[in-house]
């Protein structure tokens, strides 16, 4: 294993969001930088069921059954075959393109938790699966993978995003600090634009002040706010440059007075065109139970049409 290289595991269904994650993915990695294995998990009938077929009454199902695994064989060798042409025309080497079509043992989701410890920096799935049922925005799949995946980085990818321009959000938490961190390992040496993000709530009327007094506690505390974020802002571009991201690739933002923070960064990425958000899994609060953040866990269930990092 080779591990000056960002390893990223591709979990592939054959599905349409499918190949717009190879696509993605195509255009968000370094060529020269970057291994891919792209993993099917596949949920093989039970060998006790060709049994039947020596039933005359079976018969006629089981041979049903054969085509249906051989069509769907076929299908997902049909798809691997697409995505690595895909990567390869984007510049990728053979050799940092690799499939793996497996059975599946304790479950897609706990296989894909297995696998994504042998060394990989994040682990990328699309939103939705072959699934067509609108109101799974998130395939059960995914969901189970980026809930439970505390120490990992996921990557949830939703129809067709831009790859060159990437919002981050960020706070003074560590997690804010580690999805920098992340995001300059992965874009180093490759062209980005990048803007960091910090967005300050805005405060309820507090019980006693209204008026004038509730304007100035406002503004005091988002003063406060701007003071406090400029050294986080200048560690992060630190991180960012010398990953190779050129200063004038990397833009700062502090948005005051926000009603969320979730719906404010998504706004921001839709207006800006930022097709990839990148946020820490846990915020300023370090409190075990609350394993994702708010603002995180919002993103999750709302940005569907973008690329959603999810850093532990």
């Amino acid at each position: 294993m080779d591990t000056s290289k960002n390893r990223v595991l591709l979990v592939v269904d054959g599905s349409y969001q499918s190949l717009e994650t190879v696509n993605y993915l195509s255009q968000v990695l370094p060529p020269d930088n970057s291994e891919v294995v792209m993993l099917h998990i596949t949920s093989k009938v039970p060998e006790t069921f060709w049994d039947l077929e020596k039933d005359p009454v079976w018969q006629q199902k089981v041979q049903t059954v054969r085509s249906w695994e051989t069509q769907q064989e076929n299908r997902i060798s049909g798809f691997m075959e697409k995505a690595a042409e895909i990567f390869s025309d984007a510049g990728f080497p053979d050799s940092a393109v690799k499939v793996d079509v497996r059975e599946r043992k304790e479950g897609i989701a706990r296989d894909i938790r297995a696998e994504s410890h042998l060394g990989y920096a994040s682990v990328t799935l699309g939103r939705r699966g072959l699934s067509t049922i609108p109101d799974l925005a998130l395939g059960g799949v995914a969901n189970k993978v980026v809930l439970r995946a505390s120490d990992l980085a996921v990557w949830l990818v939703g129809g067709r995003p831009e790859p060159e321009k990437i919002i981050v959000g960020i706070d003074s938490s560590d997690g804010s600090m580690l999805a920098v961190e992340h995001l300059a390992r992965i874009v180093k040496g490759v062209s980005k634009k990048i803007l960091l993000l910090h967005v300050v709530r805005k405060v309820p009327e507090m019980n006693g002040l209204n008026g004038p007094e509730a304007r100035q506690f406002q503004e005091e505390r988002e003063q406060r706010a701007a003071n406090e974020i400029e050294p986080v802002f200048r560690k992060a571009l630190i991180k960012l440059q010398a990953a190779g991201v050129s200063p004038g690739e990397i833009s700062t933002k502090v948005i005051m007075g926000a009603t969320t923070r979730a719906g404010t960064i998504l706004e921001e990425a839709r207006s800006g065109g930022y097709g990839t958000i990148v946020v820490g899994r846990r915020g300023v609060s370090t409190v075990e139970e609350f394993d994702m953040g708010r603002v995180t866990n919002k993103l999750v269930q709302t940005a569907k049409d973008r690329a959603l990092w999810v850093v532990g």
